[in-house]
């Protein structure tokens, strides 16, 4: 059986962008980047980048922009304000409180041991007047669902994967819970809730929903 490593390193990406989800994948990042309240975030940090797949639909300007995933080993200097790094995004050890100007995070909450602990780090170290940017999967809806029984599992299956074992193993926190805990978390500030690719549809007949909140 895979490890769970060496899924995310070597297939997430290629399977969940392959074929019609490489274009539905793109249009949720696209989704994520249109009516931000601000033209410049100083700085900014995404949360659970993996391989970086979001950054190349960022349009705003910033000053550094910090990409980090649990997996990632090495801390690395791309450039002068690009720098990827080892971070938890349940212990946010490296950044300081009120310290990052716009957080990211792309499906990353459904993953988590303790999504609530995440978010309250994200609320430590997001600064007044901050955005935060949450994908969340709409797992279990339905049409989630039915779009994994008709293309993700046979793509799987060609690499030989077992697509059930990884992904109840990974989606371990439905959107019903994380839905709840970011009310929860941010109920002091505004948040905008986009459900997509149906925008006032039903959950079960959405995929996503992408929460704008601002600080």
């Amino acid at each position: 059986m895979i490890s769970n490593s060496e899924y995310f390193e070597s297939h997430y990406s290629d399977l969940t962008t392959s074929w019609l989800g490489n274009y539905v994948n793109d249009y949720f990042h696209k989704k994520m980047e249109s009516n931000l309240p601000l033209d410049n975030y100083s700085k900014v940090l995404e949360l659970g980048s993996l391989h970086g797949y979001h950054k190349r639909f960022v349009k705003h300007s910033y000053e550094i922009y910090y990409e980090t995933d649990i997996l990632t080993k090495n801390k690395q200097t791309i450039d002068k304000d690009y720098i990827k790094m080892n971070q938890d995004a349940e212990n946010l050890k490296d950044f300081k409180d009120n310290s990052v100007d716009r957080i990211i995070a792309t499906c990353l909450l459904a993953h988590l041991k303790n999504p609530e602990k995440s978010l309250q780090e994200i609320k430590r170290v997001i600064k007044k007047d901050g955005t935060v940017t949450l994908w969340v999967a709409n797992d279990p809806s339905i049409l989630l669902r039915v779009i994994q029984v008709l293309f993700r599992k046979p793509a799987f299956k060609k690499k030989g994967l077992d697509y059930d074992a990884l992904q109840y193993r990974q989606h371990i926190n439905y959107f019903t819970q994380i839905n709840f805990l970011i009310n929860y978390e941010f109920k002091d500030f505004t948040i905008i809730k986009k459900s997509l690719p149906f925008k006032k549809f039903w959950y079960h007949f959405n995929l996503v929903t992408i929460y704008q909140i601002s600080t």
